[in-house]
């Protein structure tokens, strides 16, 4: 496909795009069988939440939500955010098909509660880059695209069409949905990845990383020599009312003390993560969970993961859901019930900071969400959830929550 071709495919897009806003995906095909295809979404969420104070501290208090009990009212976007996504696919070379994707997710809402609210903390987060080479051999991937570890606990969870919690980092960008009651955030990260066949329902995939620092509130191990390694295993099947599938997901990184850092040695970080999703009729049922050491409570080894003394953290989560969804005159309505937790341990040093007045780790974060969600049309969904969370710390003192919100997609 010459570049002269590649310019009019993508003008030709540009104005079937301005001539058909209201068009599901657009599929523009060249003669030579290339395909360009856009797709996206654009939402917004109106959410008022209010809670109990913060356990006062004269240290400091890690985790939980609101700091200090306020209640407030937002509109903003969802956990998932706006998206615009471009999507090239090339015909059948030599038996390879290629496909490439690049998405870009624009913020519309910069500051947090209480403040004073501009532009000029919007950005464009560009998630995913990557392309795709499928053939009898499998697909291998390369680019950035959500990490294999707890991914599919994210990807199965109900409320990541919702709003969730807005969590204890609440500012610009999207709020939390499920991230640190249920799973760590797996994040969107540069990888190698490949993936098998279907052989018999089961699909393996494993993928080098770029390596993250691992991190503590006063510990940070930068050195890293080697790739993060992720891997998945799953199976999907079916049976006469119904679906269901399985997956295990693992994880493995290891990173070095810079000589001037005032700590010496390694880290390593790596976990287990599974679940079972059963579609039986009208029923959705999903159970996931997770154990994992170095990985911290909420974004996968960026806060949290070490203590003080620059040791590993261990923690655990899961998650419970269950959703009924029927027919109607007015489309197509879901309603979800789910429950889960992330749990940590405390360090010999996060005990000795508590007891020296200096900080005090979140123990447990647990959540329960209901939700409804109503589809109009297959590109119109409105979304109504309450979100209530409980907090503890290890010294006993707790928080809860009030989270509702109601928000709308129009999606292509």
């Amino acid at each position: 496909m010459n570049r002269t071709s590649f310019l009019c495919l993508f003008l030709t897009l540009l104005l079937c795009a301005a001539a058909v806003p209201s068009r599901a995906t657009i599929v523009v095909g060249g003669s030579d069988g290339w395909a360009f295809s856009t797709d996206g979404n654009v939402n917004m969420f109106a959410a008022y939440e209010t809670g109990s104070n913060r356990p006062d501290f004269e240290g400091i208090r890690r985790g939980g939500t609101l700091p200090d009990g306020q209640e407030g009212y937002r509109q903003r976007i969802g956990f998932v955010p706006n998206w615009l996504a471009f999507n090239i696919k090339s015909p059948t070379i030599g038996g390879l098909d290629m496909a490439a994707r690049i998405s870009f997710c624009p913020t519309f809402d910069s500051k947090e509660i209480g403040k004073s609210k501009n532009s000029f903390g919007n950005h464009i987060d560009l998630r995913e880059v990557f392309f795709t080479v499928d053939g009898n051999f499998g697909q291998i991937l390369v680019g950035k695209t959500l990490s294999l570890y707890q991914g599919t606990n994210l990807l199965t969870d109900m409320l990541i069409w919702g709003h969730g919690t807005n969590g204890a980092i609440d500012g610009g960008g999207t709020p939390l949905g499920r991230i640190g009651y249920g799973y760590v955030y797996p994040q969107f990260n540069a990888q190698v990845r490949y993936t098998t066949p279907d052989l018999r329902g089961f699909k393996v995939a494993l993928g080098l990383y770029d390596p993250s620092v691992i991190v503590g509130p006063n510990a940070a191990a930068e050195e890293t020599k080697l790739p993060r390694v992720e891997s998945e295993l799953s199976y999907a099947g079916s049976y006469a009312n119904g679906s269901y599938k399985g997956w295990v997901s693992a994880m493995y990184q290891s990173a070095k003390f810079k000589r001037d850092s005032g700590f010496s040695g390694n880290v390593e970080a790596y976990g287990v993560a599974g679940g079972i999703q059963v579609l039986h009729g009208d029923f959705e049922l999903v159970l996931s969970g997770f154990e994992n050491q170095g990985v911290g409570s909420l974004l996968m080894l960026d806060l949290d993961s070490l203590d003080s003394a620059g040791k590993e953290r261990d923690g655990r989560g899961y998650i419970a859901q269950v959703m009924y969804g029927f027919d109607h005159h007015w489309g197509h309505t879901k309603v979800g019930l789910s429950y889960g937790a992330n749990i940590m341990d405390e360090t010999r040093a996060d005990r000795r900071d508590r007891r020296d007045g200096l900080e005090v780790q979140i123990k447990n974060q647990r959540m329960t969400g209901l939700g409804i969600y109503h589809d109009i049309n297959p590109h119109l969904k409105l979304i109504a959830e309450y979100i209530y969370t409980d907090n503890k710390w290890f010294d006993g003192r707790g928080q809860n929550t009030h989270l509702v919100a109601v928000g709308t997609f129009f999606t292509w």
